[in-house]
C-alpha cells in the first residue's frame, strides 16, 4: 500500500519586478512577518495582506500564516470575484482601468464553491469500488473511511465519475483508492496528484489509475 506523500509548500513569490510590469504607479506596503490571518467576513483583511493597484492589474499579497479570501473594492461600488490567496503568495485581480475607477481597498469574503467533476479510468474486479481521497475535508482529509465514491456502469466502465463541490481557488492533493469487498484498501502508486481549483466555474479531471 502506498500512502499519500507530503505536499510541498510553495515559497512566497515576492517579486517587485513582476509587480512593476503591471504598468502604472502603485505601492505595495512592506509586509509583516507571517502573522495569522483573522477577520470577520466583509471587513478589512489583516495587516499581513497588502495590495498594489495599477490601471491594468491589482496584485494582492498574503504574508499571513493562513489563507485569506479577498475581494477588491472599486470606486464605482463594484467588487471583484472573491478569491482565496494562499499564505506566502499573491493573486492578480483587475486594475482600475482607463476610466479611473480606482481601487478603494480590500474586504474579506467567502468564495462560492466550484463544481468539480473527477473522471478516472480504472480496471477493477467484481466487488471492488473506486474512491477519491485527498488533503481537504471535501475529499476526506486522507481518511479512506471518508473518501468520495466514484460511480460507473456497464456503458462507461472502466471510466468512473464523481461530482462534488470544492472550495474555489484552492490547491488540492489527491489520490484514488480501491476498496475491496473485505474492507481492505489499495492506494494507487506514485506521488500525490495535485491541482488548483479555479476561482469560478467548473473543475474537471481526466485521470488514469497508477
Amino acid at each position: 500500500m502506498t500512502n499519500p506523500s507530503p505536499r510541498t509548500r510553495v515559497p512566497r513569490p515576492f517579486a517587485l519586478a513582476a509587480l512593476a510590469t503591471a504598468g502604472a504607479v502603485g505601492l505595495l506596503a512592506p509586509l509583516a512577518a507571517a502573522p495569522p490571518a483573522s477577520a470577520t467576513e466583509g471587513t478589512a483583511p489583516p495587516a499581513c495582506v497588502q495590495y498594489y493597484a495599477s490601471w491594468r492589474y491589482t496584485q494582492v499579497a498574503n504574508d499571513c500564516s493562513t489563507a485569506v479570501s479577498i475581494s477588491v473594492q472599486y470606486a464605482n461600488g463594484q467588487s471583484s470575484t472573491c478569491r482565496t490567496v494562499q499564505p506566502g503568495t499573491w493573486a492578480t485581480f483587475d486594475g482600475y482601468g482607463t476610466d479611473t475607477n480606482y481601487v478603494t481597498g480590500l474586504l474579506t469574503c467567502t468564495p462560492a464553491p466550484v463544481a468539480a467533476v473527477f473522471h478516472a479510468t480504472a480496471t477493477t474486479t467484481y466487488g471492488q469500488n473506486l474512491y477519491l481521497a485527498g488533503d481537504i475535508a471535501e475529499l476526506g482529509g486522507w481518511d479512506p473511511a471518508k473518501a468520495v465514491p466514484l460511480t460507473t456502469d456497464d456503458t462507461n466502465y472502466p471510466l468512473w465519475t464523481a461530482d462534488l463541490h470544492l472550495p474555489a481557488d484552492t490547491p488540492i492533493a489527491y489520490k484514488y483508492i480501491i476498496k475491496n469487498p473485505d474492507g481492505t484498501v489499495i492506494w494507487e502508486s506514485g506521488d500525490n496528484r495535485t491541482a488548483t481549483t479555479p476561482p469560478t466555474g467548473t473543475f474537471t479531471t481526466d485521470d488514469t489509475w497508477h
